[in-house]
């Protein structure tokens, strides 16, 4: 069994893990991970200066309370359906195994992110049956087939992150909602929106989740709202499921800072909508300065690149500081690299490297 699943993040590496150098990160392109390349909102900077020591050194409230019904708020579901965590990870660990029983049949999309593989075929010891995406069509779900697969081999859940992670393809809302109402009810469906924001809010499936007893949303705050280092999320789900989930999470599930953060984050949706736009900008300019590498459409804040030989260009840039996502198992391996959006400045340097 494997100890974790693989990510990216090695860009630390140049940064120093012990942290004693934070100043290397202002060399350093971190585009190995999905951090967003803006800061927080000003009202989220404001409020963590005006009242850091007593965020750092206060207890937290026991369950997050003011968080959910700040999210319950803004996404017009009930508190009830709610379940705070201090980012999707903990989320994902703490309840897709009392979702799920240890030897279960689950199908995931291939590519995705990775921990879901390691949850289901490691830590519970499942089949893991995996979809494959096809290239041809530039890794886009085609939901037809995917039904077919689904009917055919009859898993208990069907996991599924949307944008896709590492593709950038979206599933549209509706696509999905046609596929709900085609696959049998006991099947469950776990979508993953992290990055869904930087689409649009209407394509969230939070609703639905907080209605449908076959269906779990999980949310993360880290990439769009750009709170990665603050660890905060929640998960949507129907109140019977939420009610079954609630008793597994930990006390203080949320720190007190990074609730402060995620509230503040919510309350300002003009700044991030400015945000979201021009990431999709300079999306855009990226990939067609790269047009060489065969760059895949995305509607996130990263891409899929081709290049000839992606491990050799990977630690080619390593030495230069210049961190990209690299792929070791699946359909991805040693052909594709993925890059996340960074500011223009640092885009520059990474066309410059790659060229």
């Amino acid at each position: 069994m494997s100890v974790e699943a693989f990510h990216g993040g090695a860009f630390f590496d140049a940064i120093g893990v012990d942290l004693r150098h934070l100043e290397r990160s202002e060399s350093v392109i971190s585009a190995d991970v999905l951090d967003a390349w803006f800061d927080p909102s000003p009202r989220v900077i404001a409020a963590l200066r005006e009242y850091l020591p007593f965020l750092l050194r206060t207890s937290p409230p026991n369950h997050a309370e003011g968080f959910v019904e700040e999210v319950a708020r803004w996404r017009e579901v009930p508190a009830e359906c709610v379940l705070p965590g201090s980012g999707s990870s903990s989320l994902l660990f703490a309840c897709l195994p009392r979702l799920l029983r240890p030897g279960c049949r689950a199908m995931l999309l291939d590519p995705m992110y990775s921990e879901y593989e390691h949850i289901i075929g490691d830590l519970l010891q499942g089949e893991v049956l995996r979809h494959a995406l096809s290239e041809e069509r530039d890794f886009e779900v085609d939901p037809e087939t995917l039904l077919e697969g689904v009917c055919r081999l009859g898993p208990e859940a069907v996991l599924l992150v949307n944008p896709n992670n590492p593709t950038g393809q979206l599933w549209p809302r509706a696509g999905i909602l046609s596929f709900l109402d085609q696959v049998p009810p006991e099947i469950l469906i776990v979508v993953d929106e992290t990055y869904l924001e930087y689409v649009g809010a209407s394509e969230s499936l939070e609703g639905e989740a907080a209605r449908r007893r076959n269906l779990v949303v999980i949310k993360s705050m880290s990439k769009v709202y750009a709170l990665s280092g603050a660890r905060v999320a929640y998960l949507v789900a129907h109140p019977e499921i939420a009610a079954n989930l609630r008793p597994w999470l930990p006390p203080w599930p949320v720190g007190l800072l990074a609730q402060a953060a995620a509230m503040e984050a919510l309350r300002d949706p003009g700044y991030y909508a400015a945000r979201y736009a021009e990431t999709h900008s300079l999306r855009a300019d990226l990939a067609a300065r790269l047009a060489h590498l065969s760059p895949c459409p995305s509607r996130a804040n990263y891409f899929l690149v081709r290049p000839p030989d992606a491990a050799a260009l990977a630690a080619r840039l390593r030495r230069r500081d210049i961190f990209l996502r690299e792929f070791r198992s699946g359909l991805l391996a040693g052909r594709c690299l993925r890059i996340s959006v960074k500011n223009a400045a640092q885009n520059v340097r990474l066309v410059e490297a790659l060229s």
